[in-house]
């Protein structure tokens, strides 16, 4: 410190009684800078040392005091010592005051590579992706961690996610400080998330399970981007959707999920994808709602279904299963939590204005107001999605939606990984799911103007209508007219499905009929065929005529008719039959002589059971019989 006693003197001498000449004063200044400034380059710098982890999550925000050098260990144990107030001495010093638990440095080629903060590492699979990131003063750092030089009053942040993630939300500032802006895109990269569906889609055109897949088609029915591989994806999914429709006896949302699928690529749930699926839906109706009567999620899924397939919101099963969704409402102004609150303001999009509608939407609006938290978000992609897409659904817009400066698109943005997919941790199915989920959300879209409208075709409900028309009265206000004509409908629909069974028999009926017919004019045929070739095959055979007296013949069909009189004369007629061997003539004359009746005789005597069976009304018997196990197919 002699150095700066020196100067204090000087100072003194300046000040006190010693008056100086102008020009010795300025020698006094120009010595005082020559010493002071070795001294101010070793001093510690303030700065404000900022933090931002997986998800925007705020690790650190605090002031430190970087010193002038440090020494650090590399990840291999070796020491690395540093000078001139370098960014890694201000991780030391985070470190040593206890701000950050730790961090870990890489020794290359390069210099020192920042791996890891507070144990968070970067992602070894994808080092241009999702890594530690170094900001000074708002802007991307110019030099890495061991080469960045700080000065007093800087700014130094990390931030960790997908290249690039900036600071969202500026650290706290003294007057006049260096303010942060948030430079990254708050938008989901829409394109990219459609590429890794894409790449994702399994050789037979699915998505892995048909959950996931069917997610996946309203999110391609949702994009309307000019990539190719998006539309050939979308041909091959059709394709697959129409060979592997929904099995009979699923759960009614799996058939609800599916009819939204083939609606979001455009094809008709009534008949496109070689099932019913609307009729399949209306099952599920117990007459007030759909499926399970403490849930509400079919019941909404099942009317967004509807609405967007030719019914009306006055008809029913419609208008019974909207007033019971909007009796599910709570005071708090959910439907249960944030993503039914979330699908049945969606819903609600494609129902006509009405006191009881629209404070059904303000109060859920409210109550997805008071659930959007911190990060921008609601808790996860899933239910950011959905709110997202409600928030569209109102005619709003998400980047009004700001929580310290963070928005619902961003945080799914922050979640989306260099490969277009969001969720870069998890499986596999989840990202394709979570990515589903996400591109109608940042499009804007909610799920009635994703799914194309379809007509009711007329036909189905011709009938229904004719025969309510005699009952036509006005809705009193009890509503039991209603009710009952509602009732009567519903009969009518299942007594359509029981005449089309009926018709199915009738025609099995008459096709039967017909066997029957061929049946009997094949046995007299070959009944025909096989007298025919008896009589030529059968001859007696030479005798003595003086030694015997000559027996006479007895016809085929005699023998056929008495088959008695056939083994008293076996012994002595001979099988002759045309173009064969005569050692098979032998062989055939000692299986009758000796053995009984021949392999040939078997045959023609079975031939003529079947042939009298048939001509003795068999067949009656036996209709019966087949109609059953027809029915039940």
């Amino acid at each position: 410190m002699k150095t700066k006693s020196s100067i204090s003197n000087l100072v003194k001498l300046s000040c006190g009684k010693l008056s100086l000449t102008k020009a010795q004063s300025v020698s006094v200044i120009a010595l005082m800078v020559l010493f002071l400034l070795p001294g101010l380059a070793l001093a510690d710098v303030g700065n404000v040392f900022y933090v931002q982890g997986p998800g925007g999550v705020v690790l650190a925000n605090a002031s430190i005091i970087v010193p002038e050098s440090c020494t650090v260990t590399d990840s291999v144990g070796v020491p690395h010592d540093f000078s001139g107030h370098k960014a890694v001495c201000a991780l030391q010093a985070a470190k040593t005051s206890g701000i950050i638990t730790g961090f870990q440095v890489t020794d290359t080629v390069w210099g020192l590579r920042l791996d890891s903060v507070n144990g968070i590492v970067n992602d070894p699979l994808d080092m241009s992706g999702t890594l530690w990131q170094l900001w000074q003063n708002g802007s991307s750092a110019d030099f890495g961690v061991q080469d960045l030089a700080l000065s007093a009053g800087d700014d130094f942040q990390l931030t960790y996610g997908p290249w690039p993630t900036a600071i969202i939300r500026a650290p706290e500032q003294a007057p006049g400080g260096v303010v942060v802006t948030d430079i990254y895109p708050r938008r989901v990269r829409v394109e990219d998330a459609v590429s890794f569906l894409v790449a994702n889609q399994q050789d037979d055109g699915s998505f892995g399970h048909a959950l996931f897949t069917d997610w996946v088609a309203i999110a391609l029915g949702a994009y309307t981007g000019n990539s190719t591989s998006a539309f050939y994806a979308k041909n091959a999914l059709m394709q697959w959707m129409g060979e592997n429709p929904i099995p009979e006896g699923s759960v009614l949302t799996d058939f609800e999920r599916r009819a939204m699928a083939l609606m979001a690529l455009g094809i008709d749930p009534y008949a496109g994808a070689g099932a019913n699926y609307i009729q399949g839906l209306l099952k599920g109706f117990d007459g007030a709602q759909f499926g399970n009567v403490n849930l509400v999620n079919d019941d909404i899924f099942a009317l967004l279904v509807l609405l967007r397939a030719g019914y009306q919101e006055q008809e029913e099963p419609v208008a019974s299963a909207l007033g019971f969704v909007l009796g599910a409402q709570r005071e708090n102004g959910s439907f249960g939590d944030t993503d039914m609150t979330a699908a049945v303001i969606q819903l609600l999009d494609l129902v006509s204005s009405s006191k009881e509608r629209d404070e059904a939407v303000s109060k859920a609006k409210a109550y997805l107001e008071r659930k959007q938290e911190s990060t921008g978000g609601f808790g996860n992609v899933y239910s950011t999605s959905w709110v997202l897409q409600a928030i569209s659904a109102m005619q709003g817009n998400g980047d009004s939606w700001v929580i310290d400066d963070r928005t619902p698109e961003h945080f799914l943005a922050l979640r989306q990984a260099s490969d277009g997919g969001l969720l870069a941790l998890e499986s596999k199915e989840n990202r394709i799911w979570a990515t589903s989920y996400a591109i109608p959300a940042a499009l804007g879209k909610p799920w009635g103007s994703v799914l194309a409208a379809f007509e009711k075709p007329s036909a189905v409900f011709s009938l229904q209508e004719e025969f309510l028309a005699p009952f036509a009265v006005q809705k009193d206000d009890s509503g039991a007219a209603a009710f009952t004509i509602d009732t009567i409908k519903q009969q009518i629909t299942v007594l359509q499905q029981e005449v089309a069974v009926l018709q199915k028999l009738e025609y099995i009926q008459s096709e039967l009929d017909r066997i029957a017919l061929e049946v009997r004019a094949v046995g007299i045929r070959v009944v025909a065929f096989k007298v025919q070739q008896l009589a030529q095959n059968v001859q007696p055979a030479p005798k003595d005529l003086a030694a015997e007296p000559i027996i006479p013949q007895v016809s085929p069909v005699a023998k056929i008719q008495e088959p008695q009189v056939l083994s008293q004369d076996l012994s002595g007629i001979t099988l002759v039959q045309e173009d064969v061997d005569a050692s098979l003539a032998a062989e055939a004359k000692e299986a009758v002589g000796v053995q009984g009746l021949s392999p040939q005789l078997i045959i023609l005597l079975v031939l003529i059971g079947g042939a009298v069976f048939v001509f003795s009304g068999g067949m009656n018997a036996l209709l019966p019989l087949l109609r059953k196990t027809f029915s039940r197919v």
